[in-house]
């Protein structure tokens, strides 16, 4: 290992339900010919990082684990049969690890791997000052990315492999139900993607005041009625594609979308139940997708983001050293945030 590496590092550490701690552990050592060794220069608090640390949890960790995987990092030394890598490289990391082997890994959905374990959640993630990470799980970024920048790729990803369900095309029209973080993202992409009308809702008037500043056409706050709206648009027809980003909308998804229409069921809620008509989801052939994580987008976001053809940084409203960790998560629970961010090395 390289000397000037640490033997300890800080780290944020999901101890059990409903806590955590910022630790000193030991710095992780290459181990496998194509590990690589990264320093984490950014890493942002997904909204499941959240729900890991919520009591009771709506997501699930491993004791122990080091939380975080909305990374970007520099490379710091590699192993001795990485071919694509080098020490000064900047990256961002796909933090899914499929088997590689199942039925649906060989049929080109690893993200539906049977036996997929997630950097920051089934092992050790990126909010720390150094990691170990898989050659294959790697994207380097092109030169001058921004660290801003770089940092939303993972929730980007998660998008663009969302939008890959739906065919885009200019002159088309969307609804965006919930503009937290990702549904920001979505009105970015949509609005480059040539959409005609973008309807927007959200509870929050900053966050869609946001949504506006990216390009939606129409903002429905608590008082409006995104249905009506996304009708009003389109003449009465309905939008072609609607998103429900929260997790608990997909009755009022449907209902926006016209007939032929689809669905895109992205935001994740364990808690809740909802309850469609079939008859009439039937009868109008729409189409729901799930959609979670993108697959074979990741490369092309990280292009896409640093050839500036959204430019999302001003997503970014909270920067914390990893020492206010604690701060950094009030700051995103209170509602008043919009994505916020640790940088473990200092910024």
């Amino acid at each position: 290992m390289t000397m000037d590496i640490p033997a300890t590092m800080k780290a944020v550490v999901f101890e059990k339900v409903g806590q955590w701690a910022v630790r000193q552990v030991p710095t992780p050592r290459l181990t496998g010919p194509t590990d690589l060794l990264v320093k984490v220069l950014a890493c942002g608090i997904c909204g499941t990082d959240n729900q890991i640390l919520l009591d009771p949890p709506g997501a699930h960790a491993t004791p122990g684990v080091i939380i975080g995987h909305e990374m970007v990092a520099e490379v710091v030394a590699v192993g001795d049969a990485v071919d694509a890598f080098q020490p000064g490289d900047m990256l961002v990391g796909d933090n899914n690890l499929p088997c590689g082997h199942c039925t649906m890994c060989h049929g080109g959905q690893y993200n539906e791997c049977a036996s997929l374990r997630s950097m920051g959640e089934d092992i050790d993630g990126f909010m720390c000052q150094y990691q170990v990470m898989p050659q294959s799980q790697a994207i380097r970024l092109p030169a001058g990315t921004p660290v801003d920048t770089a940092a939303l790729t993972e929730p980007v990803n998660c998008a663009m492999g969302a939008l890959q369900k739906l065919d885009l095309r200019p002159g088309k029209s969307y609804a965006v139900l919930g503009c937290g973080p990702i549904g920001l993202m979505f009105v970015a992409l949509l609005k480059a993607s040539g959409a005609a009308h973008i309807v927007a809702s959200d509870l929050s008037a900053e966050r869609l005041a946001m949504a506006g500043e990216l390009g939606a056409d129409i903002l429905c706050d608590r008082g409006s009625d995104p249905v009506a709206a996304c009708r009003n648009a389109t003449d009465g027809i309905g939008v072609d594609a609607a998103i429900d980003v929260v997790g608990c909308l997909l009755p009022q998804a449907l209902d926006c979308v016209r007939k032929g229409g689809d669905v895109i069921a992205f935001g994740l809620n364990a808690h809740s139940r909802q309850t469609i008509d079939q008859a009439d989801l039937a009868m109008r052939g729409v189409t729901i997708h799930g959609t979670f994580i993108g697959h074979f987008t990741f490369e092309t976001t990280a292009r896409m983001l640093a050839a500036g053809v959204v430019d999302l940084r001003r997503l970014i409203t909270d920067r914390f050293d990893i020492d206010d960790f604690g701060e950094a998560l009030a700051a995103l629970r209170s509602g008043s945030s919009c994505k916020v961010v640790i940088y473990p090395n200092g910024r």
